[in-house]
């Protein structure tokens, strides 16, 4: 087990517990929250024991057959889905009291579906299928409508891409092309994303300071949300306020504004804690790449950035430094397919680790020997 990532991940469960149980003592909680938190954070921990067991090779061989699957329920979706306004996000498991959010699948099957492309091919292959793939994956996202989290899986394929070297033609005329789509069903779309420009103006507003010429009473929505989360980290101070200090009243603070429940009560030092346990995941995950060869190398690579990269973006969001994207804070926000596949995502990267300082303790003994 590499004891690294483990830390980091029970630092962040640790985390993820103080900052739901604070959010339960908000003001004008509606429901409690902890105890659904903890089931979470336990499936998720157990998972990762599960999969870090298993050789990464297995990941490689179910890569298309979980991308399809992905791709079948995000079709489903569309169909039978639910979730808040207009959106249909989750499908309801018959005879149980759990639903999936195809999305959060899509997110781990893309990597895997990339990684195992490049087996044993150069980074130079024509890759016309796998961008047809994804894009199609995310343009089933963006008409449910989801359009943050579609565009979160084209920036992370495009990350995963420059990075690994693709040549630089192919992605400029893979960019032309998705923006040339784009534009052409902007207009057929467009009126769907009423959510998406209402967090623009609101972070427009709170950024460009005319949030102090508005009354209080005008105040609403993703304006809203950025201003508390604002007053929530000023006011918390370098040690907290304590669990058991009624917070200000912060819609989705057991979510994606999870982070600003955890400093309202363990202070700008657990707010550090967050980014350094997010920082031991990204250095270690980038080792484990570095010491890997070819797909697994790359599945490394795309399991790091599929993490941190919705790190970031839910902390540059509650800081308010990025509009408000709706990406949770992995295996910190309580929701449940985020934490069950960021779970699965640690065993893999548990797993490849396993394998990457095998293999170099191995050339190491060679070394010796020879």
């Amino acid at each position: 087990m590499d004891s690294i990532l483990l830390l980091a991940q029970l630092l962040l469960f640790a985390l993820s517990a103080l900052g739901v149980a604070t959010s339960d003592w908000m003001r004008g909680a509606q429901e409690p929250h902890t105890l659904e938190n903890l089931r979470n954070i336990v499936l998720s921990l157990a998972l990762m024991l599960l999969v870090s067991r298993l050789r990464p090779q297995w990941a490689l061989w179910a890569a298309r057959p979980a991308f399809l699957l992905s791709l079948g329920l995000l079709l489903a979706n569309l169909v039978v889905g639910f979730g808040p306004g207009s959106e249909k996000r989750f499908i309801d498991l018959p005879f149980t009291s759990f639903n999936i959010q195809a999305s959060e699948l899509a997110k781990l099957a893309v990597v895997l579906y990339l990684a195992a492309f490049f087996h044993n091919k150069p980074t130079d292959y024509p890759i016309i299928g796998p961008i047809v793939a994804v894009s199609l994956a995310a343009g089933l996202i963006v008409v449910s409508p989801d359009l943050d989290t579609g565009l979160f899986i084209l920036i992370l394929s495009g990350l995963l891409l420059m990075v690994i070297g693709v040549p630089w033609r192919r992605l400029a005329a893979i960019t032309l092309t998705a923006c040339i789509l784009a534009l052409s069903v902007s207009g057929l779309y467009l009126h769907r994303f009423e959510k998406v420009r209402d967090r623009f103006e609101g972070w427009s507003t709170y950024v460009s300071g005319r949030v102090n010429e508005l009354s209080p009473e005008v105040i609403r929505g993703p304006l809203y949300q950025i201003t508390q989360a604002h007053k929530i980290i000023v006011n918390a101070g370098l040690f907290g306020q304590g669990v058991g200090a009624r917070m200000p009243n912060l819609p989705e603070s057991h979510n994606d504004f999870v982070l600003a429940a955890i400093i309202w009560s363990g202070g700008w030092l657990a707010g550090f804690m967050v980014l350094l346990a997010w920082w031991l995941i990204l250095a270690r995950g980038l080792q484990i790449a570095a010491n890997l060869e070819g797909a697994s190398s790359v599945l490394a690579l795309g399991l790091t950035l599929y993490l941190v990269l919705q790190a970031a973006l839910n902390i540059a969001a509650v800081i308010g430094t990025i509009p408000i994207g709706g990406s949770p804070l992995p295996m910190v926000s309580m929701g449940g397919n985020s934490m069950l596949m960021a779970g699965i995502a640690m065993g893999l990267l548990q797993a490849l680790s396993r394998e990457a300082f095998t293999q170099t303790s191995k050339a190491r003994g060679q070394e010796v020997t020879s």
